[in-house]
């Protein structure tokens, strides 16, 4: 056969491949960006303990919603740890919930950028939680 015939032959299908033996420039998806909002807990082993509780907003890149949501509690999890306080009683922070997992809709982090939003009905029960300052967590 000449080098002409080969040409003739065109490509050969040799079945699936396996993404890990593509370089890095084959294999890149495209992902998207997605926020989650995140619920810490954390309790401690005193008797007159009250539970604290920290709300996060976590910016996460995913090929899906599903995926994005795996990553939110996986780096929920992450951040679950326990200490001893000055007082020595046990402060443990627990992953309680991942609340939500949204794309965001416009990923240029201009000024002004929207990051998440959510609507509610019970004003009454919004305005009456008060977040902590820093002074006082």
């Amino acid at each position: 056969m000449s080098s002409n015939d080969f040409d003739s032959i065109g490509s050969i299908n040799i079945g699936p491949i396996d993404p890990r033996e593509l370089r890095a420039d084959e294999r890149a998806v495209e992902l998207d960006y997605y926020v989650a909002v995140l619920l810490m807990e954390a309790t401690a082993d005193a008797a007159d303990h009250e539970p604290l509780y920290e709300e996060s907003f976590v910016l996460l890149k995913a090929e899906s919603e599903e995926e994005a949501a795996e990553k939110a509690a996986y780096h929920g999890k992450q951040q679950q740890t326990s200490y001893q306080n000055e007082n020595h009683e046990l402060i443990t922070w627990k992953l309680k919930q991942v609340v939500e997992v949204k794309p965001l809709e416009d990923a240029t982090f201009d000024d002004g950028t929207e990051i998440y939003s959510r609507f509610f009905r019970n004003y009454q029960a919004y305005s009456s939680f008060e977040p902590l300052t820093e002074e006082e967590a």
